[in-house]
């Protein structure tokens, strides 16, 4: 999903001294060899002028007006700038201006557009241009806003009690302006870059503030190659964000992920430096306008972007880059990839009391801005003992006395606005793994863990879905500590025929799942994960158990495993992702400690302690993998940097300590991010157990059954009753022959070839065939069928209804006559069979909607034949079946092209009878129908029909 929008004007270059010396001497010494070149062939370049000069006139007159137009911008662009850097002349002089490549978004044929470099889109022209281009206007159309109040760090500052400072956008800007024209440092157009610590600055996200955000948006359009941006081209791709900033205010170096920006009003300076440069080189955080007021020394290396309004800054990801606000009420709006999170700007959702006045507002303003200065005197002043800094580092934070409900509860509580239930990945809360920073790829890992372990079959690639053909496994399994039930979507969505259980013991998050997630079918308990089976312990036994960073918390974890291993099936499987002691790490070492204790992290042991307390409850530790060196974690995750243990961003949970602590102990090596694997000793049989559950068609035990008999007759299937009867096949085609056909071969033959001969028995009538065993089929039901439930069975006819999308004409009752005494129901991917009652509009490759075990009957009528991947078909044929149930087709062997809409295959006898065979089916009869044309057809009518066509059918029994 594409956020943001933008474009800009045009950067012209300032030339200094040098430069202007080299381009003066290149110009004399190119007017030096023009002059020799014309003195001594000069009669050849008359002859040349004098051949082209209408052409060159010509072209003059066309080009002209655009390059006058394209040289003016240029020059205005330039004189801008000039008249920018001459703010501090001194100190600019020399000014290192970077060559980023410049794009108009207006020329018609523009500069590629190369992802890997800084690149300046010129001409941009959103609404927001004119409709908030000053402070009025801006403070008119968003002035009532709840913003937070962030100071030169990017944080929120904090008032006296430690609550984020928030006030609107009308008294935001305001007391920005006010800053700026107090602050007797600054001259009239000068820049004058104040401390970090003094700094206001007004920057959000649509994560953050997303109402404000939206407002913001409809005025900024995203230039086109920066939506097709791999970084925003992707559903919850990146997020946008939004920056004001007075004259002198600056965001320091930082990286993060690809980045563009905006300029709707004033200017920006972009300090830029490559990926990779060294923290030495950039030296300590500072305010960006010190390098232009020449107050602190630009790092080596790095170079000056001037962005005025109109343009779109771009840049690739990990570039460094500081700002610095040239002129007055500088806004930009752009995008930036990742999360908000990993930048620590992921704050719930700003609000202001309503009760509060103006006045009011202004004044708990100016006290969070007196908290901050007072504060950092302190800090600068004070000196404390190591043990001293602990404890006022962790003397703020809210604890819970280890009641895991509880903790989770308020986290929620205090996270809540940042999720979507429709987007799995707000809701996934794991650490990232691989280069995209994924947070899914635990669900992929456990996935090919239970494949591998449990049904010994290799797993769908990535994030496949598995189709629900015979292929597909019933399996039951087990989520311990769900959370807000991420990991049971994902399986629910990739594994549909999986039964997923989940319990939690946070009531915030069991609300979450029962009330705020999309329907869903997996069910969720509001129970310990001590007891899988719930309280009665009725349930099925599973098939598999997964843990992602949840077992930490278990008051015992031997207890769990033997809670988790009792409810397993042999051969099932517990997967855990978590956190693991180092081999050699005590327990009892003050950083475990401190981690065990603010992450409630009750069982933190090696896999080592893990495989014992597995081999004392029948299971056996069979995979022990290092996610975290094999997934980057530190790196992704932590930038392989220690943290400081204190409430950087005013959150208090206790969770976020013991994150920080988590984080510490894994960059020093105490502990380790791994995915190990228990399995239960026996073996397990998922083919038995799911053929035992297939539901079985009625037979009767009994001497009487049901008297019934099928008319092996064709329908024009237009009307109730299956509508009037037709004689042949088609207009085209009439057949039945069969039989007639293989003894007139067999009287006429000239050539007798082994390998071409078929025996008699494979040539019939399939209309003869099918009614036959229909006949014999339903003659098994019960005399009293359908008993006195009067609960039928479902004859499925797949493809019922034509094609009408390829202009058939549309049927509804074709075969009904041969349904019997079950209900007559059509399965078509066709549109138009939505408006029908006895439907279900599903790809017969993949049908989630057709329910397993589910129908007595199942047929097609030369329709397999457009499948896509006819296989799949008959995997969905076999799994919707029921035991006992009878399945019968007709398809084409020898039969012109007819795409309707598509047409792929054709079969013969021997590839039925293994499609069936190999899906659990007996096969009762198989063979070919042979069709013509009626002779009055073959006089008449002439296209692409063949005269002759083959036919082949097949007849199974579900086993």
């Amino acid at each position: 999903m594409t956020r943001f929008r933008r474009q800009p004007r045009r950067d012209g270059r300032v030339l200094d001294r040098r430069r202007v010396t080299i381009i003066l001497i290149s110009v004399l010494s190119a007017l030096f060899v023009g002059v020799n070149y014309l003195s001594n062939n000069g009669d050849d370049y008359h002859y040349h002028e004098s051949r082209n000069l209408d052409k060159t006139a010509a072209l003059r007159s066309n080009t002209s007006d655009n390059q006058s137009s394209a040289s003016k911008k240029e020059e205005d662009g330039m004189k801008r700038n000039n008249s920018l850097l001459n703010l501090h002349p001194a100190s600019t002089e020399n000014l290192p201006l970077c060559s980023a490549t410049r794009i108009s978004l207006t020329d018609k044929i523009s500069t590629s557009f190369d992802e890997t470099k800084p690149t300046i889109f010129t001409d941009w022209s959103p609404a927001a241009l004119e409709n908030w281009k000053d402070r009025m206007s801006f403070i008119q159309r968003f002035g009532s806003h709840p913003q937070y109040v962030k100071g030169g760090d990017v944080q929120p500052l904090q008032n006296a009690r430690g609550e984020k400072c928030t006030a609107r956008t009308s008294i935001l800007v305001d007391t920005m302006r006010e800053r700026f024209d107090n602050d007797e440092s600054n001259v009239a157009g000068d820049v004058h870059g104040r401390q970090m610590k003094d700094d206001l600055l007004f920057f959000t996200n649509d994560v953050e503030n997303p109402t404000f955000m939206e407002s913001i948006l409809k005025d900024v359009s995203v230039p086109a190659p920066i939506s097709q941006h791999s970084a925003w081209a992707g559903e919850n791709m990146g997020f946008s964000v939004f920056s004001a900033m007075e004259q002198g205010s600056s965001h320091p170096f930082h990286f993060h992920e690809a980045a563009w920006l905006g300029q709707v009003s004033g200017a920006r300076l972009w300090y830029i430096l490559p990926p990779g440069t060294s923290k030495k080189v950039v030296g300590a955080k500072m305010n960006g306008c010190d390098y232009f007021t020449g107050a602190a020394a630009l790092p080596s290396g790095a170079k000056a972007c001037i962005q005025r309004s109109g343009e779109v800054f771009y840049l690739p990801p990990s570039w460094l880059h500081a700002t610095c606000a040239l002129e007055p009420f500088s806004v930009g709006v752009g995008g930036q990839g990742g999360s908000p999170k990993v930048y620590e700007q992921d704050f719930p959702v700003p609000t202001v009391p309503n009760e509060w006045t103006e006045a009011k507002e202004r004044a708990e303003l100016a006290k969070c801005s007196a908290a901050v200065n007072k504060q950092t005197q302190t800090d600068g002043a004070k000196i404390r003992s190591v043990k001293e800094k602990k404890d006022d580092e962790q003397q703020n934070w809210k604890w819970f006395d280890g009641n895991i409900g509880e903790y989770y509860d308020k986290l929620e509580r205090d996270e809540h606005a940042k999720r979507n239930p429709n987007v799995i990945t707000s809701y996934a809360v794991h650490r990232w793994m691989g280069p995209q920073r994924k947070t899914l790829d635990h669900y992929i890992l456990i996935r090919n863990a239970i494949y591998e372990m449990v049904l010994g079959r290799l797993p769908p690639p990535g994030e496949e879905v598995t189709p629900t053909g015979e292929e597909s496994y019933p399996l039951r399994v087990f989520d311990g500590g769900c959370g807000l039930g991420a990991g049971l979507m994902w399986f629910e969505e990739h594994e549909r025929t999986w039964s997923m259980t989940g319990h939690t013991i946070s009531q915030e998050q069991y609300t979450w799942i029962t009330k705020d997630l999309p329907e869903h079918k997996f069910n969720v308990r509001l129970l310990t994960y001590d007891k899988p089976l719930g309280e009665n312990e009725s349930d099925d036994k599973y098939h598999a158990i997964y843990s992602i960073e949840a077992s930490i918390h278990s008051p015992n974890l031997s207890n769990t495993i033997k809670a988790w291993s009792d409810a397993l099936e042999p051969g099932g499987v517990i997967v855990i992702i978590d956190d693991f002691l180092s081999v050699g790490v005590s327990r009892d070492d003050p950083d475990v400690d401190l981690f065990a204790k603010s992450w409630i992290a009750n069982s933190v042991h090696s896999t080592t302690e893990v495989a014992d307390m597995a081999e004392k409850n029948n299971m056996a530790l069979v995979q022990d993998r290092d996610l975290g060196s094999q997934y980057s974690i530190a790196k992704l995750n932590y930038r392989n940097k220690a943290p400081k243990l204190r409430d950087e961003a005013g959150r208090v949970h206790q969770g976020w300590l013991g994150s920080k602590a988590r984080q510490k102990l894994f960059l020093d090596g105490k502990i380790t991010y791994r995915m190990i694997v228990l399995q239960k000793h026996g073996d397990i049989s998922i083919e038995a157990e799911r053929d035992a559950t297939c539901a079985a068609v009625a037979t009767s035990h009994e001497d009487e059954t049901l008297a019934v008999e099928i008319r092996p007759t064709l329908m024009t299937g237009k009307g109730k009753e299956g509508g009037a009867q037709q004689e042949c096949l088609s207009g085209w085609y009439c057949c039945g022959k069969g039989e007639e056909y293989w003894d007139d071969l067999a009287a006429t033959r000239t050539e007798s070839t082994k390998f071409l001969t078929l025996p008699r028995e494979l040539f019939g009538d399939y209309l003869t065939s099918f009614a036959k065993h229909l006949t014999e089929f339903y003659q098994t039901y019960p005399a009293d069928y359908p008993g006195q439930d009067n609960k039928k069975g479902i004859f499925l006819d797949i493809g019922g209804t034509g094609s009408v999308a390829s202009g058939m004409t549309m049927v509804t009752s074709k075969f009904a006559h041969f349904a019997g005494p079950l209900d007559y129901w059509v399965l078509d991917s066709e549109p138009s069979a939505k408006k029908l009652s006895n439907a279900i509009v599903c790809d017969i490759d993949d049908c989630p909607a057709a329910q397993d075990c589910s129908y007595d009957v199942t047929f097609s009528f030369t329709v397999l034949e457009h499948a896509a991947r006819p296989w799949k078909s008959f995997d969905t044929i076999a799994r919707i079946t029921k035991k006992g149930g009878l399945t019968l087709h007709l398809v084409p062997w020898s039969y012109q092209w007819h795409a309707t809409p598509a047409d792929n295959y054709r079969f013969s006898h021997t590839a039925l009878t293994t499609l069936l065979q190999d899906r659990g089916f007996e096969v009762l009869d198989v063979g070919y129908d042979i069709c013509n044309q009626p002779e009055l057809v073959r006089k008449k009518r002439k296209d692409e029909h063949f005269e002759v066509i083959w036919l082949t059918y097949v007849v199974g029994r579900k086993l």
